[in-house]
């Protein structure tokens, strides 16, 4: 897989999935769930490795990354 097929969100712009699996590639993290593919710093990757299998949001700020579970199934 290659970064450019993934989406890396913009300020302010929120992506939610079903967490699926996170990959490594060319210095950023990947993380999949279903038709979704997001680009994010690797410095994420453990916080979003608790979540696999659950529905999460993650939202862009002018600073930092924002991560809350949605849960299984909303």
């Amino acid at each position: 897989m290659k970064v450019i097929e993934a989406k890396r969100l913009s300020l302010w712009e929120e992506a939610a999935l079903k967490l699926s699996d996170l990959t490594e590639d060319d210095g950023y993290l990947i993380a999949s769930g279903g038709k979704f593919r997001i680009c994010l710093p690797l410095h994420l990757k453990d916080d979003l490795a608790k979540c696999l299998g659950l529905r999460v949001s993650i939202l862009r700020t002018d600073t930092v990354y924002r991560l809350r579970i949605l849960g299984e199934q909303s």
